[in-house]
């Protein structure tokens, strides 16, 4: 079997939701939420051609940027795709440097969405079969929050 490294260099995952997608792009866009779901804080709006940033918490809750992105593609509902620098990596601010991310979420039935994210690419930055395998694991954790998230969304505007 042949090693594709564009494979390791790469992140795709695919969680489905049950609920609307309204409410799983609440929970990926909504700076009230995405500290629950995502467990990183939105600051700023989520605009085409705009730069926003994702802060993390300490324990005594002091906001620090973790990460920044520019907005490439916006169907609200549908489709977020942005730059990603992580601030975290010590790696210089420069395009070369960044990585994609695209979320897109296809409605698969009236209370059931289908979220696909995709990361990419980190082929060409120093470690980058380990970069993205710790990326993968940083998804799963928060798109699990998605879900939870979302899901209580939902089951709350039911009742």
């Amino acid at each position: 079997m042949m090693n594709n490294t564009k494979d390791e260099t790469n992140v795709h995952r695919t969680l489905i939701v049950d609920a609307p997608a309204e409410f799983v792009w609440a929970a990926l866009s909504d700076p009230k939420l995405t500290h629950l779901s995502l467990a990183w804080s939105l600051k700023g709006e989520l605009q085409r051609g705009k730069t926003f940033q994702w802060l993390v918490r300490d324990e005594a809750g002091v906001g620090e940027v973790a990460a920044e992105g520019t907005v490439l593609t916006l169907f609200p509902k549908e489709r977020l795709r942005y730059f990603h620098y992580d601030l975290r990596s010590r790696l210089p601010d420069e395009p070369a440097i960044f990585t994609t991310v695209d979320l897109h979420l296809i409605q698969e039935a009236e209370d059931r969405t289908r979220l696909e994210l995709w990361q990419g690419d980190f082929e060409g930055l120093p470690h980058a079969a380990r970069r993205a395998r710790e990326a993968g694991r940083q998804w799963t954790e928060r798109l699990v929050g998605v879900k939870r998230v979302a899901e209580e969304l939902s089951r709350s505007e039911a009742a």
